[in-house]
């Protein structure tokens, strides 16, 4: 599980992981070569009843996951 806040009103956001490998994530796209196979896109509404904005969430491998011995 992650944490994060939301960007609009700083509501505490837990989000999961979409699997064992996508386990960095970030709100801006990662920059290309920092990661390996394809980036998640995942949308999360906040769940604030005064904010209710989406905050879309990037999922990737980083290529320092796979240089361990």
């Amino acid at each position: 599980m992650a944490v994060l806040e939301c960007p609009s009103c700083n509501e505490i956001l837990e989000v999961e992981p979409p699997d064992r490998i996508h386990s960095a994530f970030s709100s801006a796209k990662p920059m290309p070569k920092s990661f390996h196979g394809k980036i998640i896109q995942k949308r999360v509404r906040c769940k604030n009843k005064d904010c209710k904005k989406t905050v879309t969430i990037y999922w990737y491998a980083p290529i320092t996951y796979f240089c361990r011995v």
